[in-house]
């Protein structure tokens, strides 16, 4: 459908939740589309999502006072403050889990590992205790569903902000080496977070950072499991998995649309083609990764392509801030499951293929190894 959208042009009508919108169908729309956080302001669409469930955090804001937050609430997720922290929990959990399984000679992956692996992580470093983990992803998972029954999301928010408000306490006065701990102490100006925004910020890495990831490793896992060979390749050469990494973000991204409205008091152009005001322009992260024009049959999933641009994680200075920890966890994980289960292969590949509109991702891998 993208390709047959494409050849209609670089900017296209489209409906988006019953309204008239406009999809980006090519890489330079997109890239200039997502430059243009001006005209295309990302708070409008979380002030409406997922802000009057969690709170305001960085995503909802505008202008000076968004980079200031984003500052604060991510400087555990930069690349040297990753590169600084030690392997051992994403090793280590991914690893645990794998335990559980390993000996059966069969698993389903989704189930049993890439819906549990960045939830546990994000809990770990957040310092939460081991043996609330679970009930960490159950809170998230009610949470996302915030559309479907807010009945439950709000529920899940409420015992999760009753949660935090003790841990938050104790960190204020005894501060630790963990993410909480820095969210409450970090200063920008002579600003810092106060308890309730330290909680939206908390919520959102759950709920933006951990779905994603974990979307983006089953992705990972269908891409290189169904490509004959690939998987025993990537064990005995190790030099090439960040190629597949880098490959599977940009063949199957965890989210293939992100929404957009243009301001209520301007109309804007883009391609070309003027855009009223108050107008869904979604953003075709899907059309322009798979775009003919910026890469040679881009349907393939090819390790050896050779890596560059992808709107995957957006573009620009609104771009994701968790991507470096999302592929430090895409990594470790990638690497532990080729290390433990050789001989993997899908035991339905049609049943394991992503799916999904907006967000991608296997419903099941069952695999044998």
């Amino acid at each position: 459908m993208l390709d047959r959208l494409r050849e209609l042009g670089p900017l296209v009508r489209i409906r988006f939740g019953g309204s008239p919108a406009w999809l980006t169908t090519c890489e330079d729309t997109l890239a200039a589309a997502f430059r243009d956080a001006e005209s295309l302001p990302p708070p409008l669409v979380y002030r409406a999502g997922i802000e009057p469930l969690i709170g305001e955090t960085f995503q909802s804001m505008d202008g000076e006072r968004h980079r200031l937050f984003r500052r604060l609430a991510t400087p555990s997720f930069r690349p040297r403050a990753l590169d600084r922290l030690d392997d051992t929990i994403f090793v280590e959990v991914a690893h645990e889990l794998i335990d559980r399984f390993a000996d059966d000679g069969h698993a389903d992956l989704v189930r049993q590992f890439s819906e549990k692996y960045p939830h546990i992580v994000i809990a770990r470093l957040l310092g939460l205790p081991r043996d609330e983990e679970d009930r960490f992803a159950s809170w998230v998972v009610g949470i996302l569903d915030f559309s479907g029954n807010p009945t439950r999301a709000v529920q899940c928010r409420d015992e999760l902000w009753t949660y935090l408000d003790p841990v938050i306490e104790d960190r204020l006065a005894k501060p630790r080496d963990d993410v909480i701990s820095h969210l409450l102490h970090a200063d920008e100006d002579g600003v810092r977070m106060t308890s309730a925004q330290v909680k939206s910020h908390v919520a959102l890495m759950f709920s933006a950072g951990a779905a994603t990831t974990h979307d983006s490793i089953g992705n990972l896992i269908y891409g290189v499991a169904s490509s004959d060979g690939c998987w025993e390749r990537l064990r005995a050469e190790p030099e090439l998995r960040r190629g597949a990494i880098e490959e599977a973000l940009r063949w199957e991204a965890a989210i293939s649309f992100l929404p957009r409205l243009t301001r209520p008091d301007r109309s804007i152009e883009l391609a070309g083609t003027t855009i009223e005001p108050s107008t869904f322009v979604i953003m075709g992260i899907a059309a322009a990764n798979h775009d003919p024009a910026v890469r040679e049959n881009p349907h393939a999933f090819d390790i050896m392509r050779p890596p560059d641009r992808t709107m995957t994680f957006g573009y620009g200075e609104r771009s994701c801030p968790g991507m470096h920890l999302a592929k430090k966890e895409i990594r470790v994980t990638l690497d532990a499951l080729l290390e433990r289960l050789p001989g993997l292969r899908l035991s339905d590949p049609e049943a394991a293929a992503p799916c999904g509109t907006i967000f991608r991702h296997p419903e099941l891998l069952e695999v044998s190894f």
